[in-house]
């Protein structure tokens, strides 16, 4: 639920979640701005796969493009510094209101988006084992994502690199 901050005084205790509107495609470089200026700042991410250059890829892509959340309270001055930091634009009003966010909804953004999951497990030219199948315990070369959930493998049969399309689950670091 969206809320209109009070227009009283808040405590040093109270903090809000406000909605920051960023420039196009600036999400992330509003965040680290802001971030170096002491703010707290919640980008909800989601893997998007897409084809590009004929081969398939998976980005971590804003939730919601254009905006970000900073946690302040009403008296922070970093809500004054929204304005002049790089990659942000302003701060979410509605009839001359500043916005702010429930913090139960960040909380269940948080729980839904998979933004602490970034981090891929495996990397190109990475030595793996497989776990399961019929060359279980055979080491291989990772190649590349095909996917959220299955990868290529070089494995050596016979004198000769054969690629593999693998789920990642069977796949472990050597």
């Amino acid at each position: 639920m969206i809320q209109h901050t009070p227009a009283v005084a808040s405590t040093d205790r109270d903090h809000h979640w406000y909605v920051v509107l960023t420039k196009s495609q600036q999400e992330l470089r509003a965040q680290e701005h802001l971030e170096r200026q002491g703010g707290v700042v919640f980008v909800p991410m989601f893997a998007n796969e897409r084809i590009s250059r004929g081969k398939r890829v998976v980005r971590q892509d804003p939730l919601f493009p254009g905006y970000l959340f900073l946690q302040a309270d009403a008296q922070d001055p970093i809500l004054s510094k929204v304005r002049s930091t790089m990659g942000a634009r302003q701060l979410l009003t509605f009839a001359g209101q500043v916005m702010t966010i429930d913090q139960r909804i960040i909380e269940d953004l948080r729980q839904r988006s998979n933004t602490d999951h970034t981090a891929q497990q495996f990397s190109a030219g990475q030595s793996v084992t497989l776990n399961n199948g019929p060359f279980q315990h055979y080491q291989a070369l990772f190649k590349e994502y095909d996917g959220a959930e299955r990868g290529i493998i070089l494995l050596s049969l016979l004198g000769k690199q054969n690629e593999l399309l693998i789920q990642l689950a069977d796949l472990r670091a050597s």
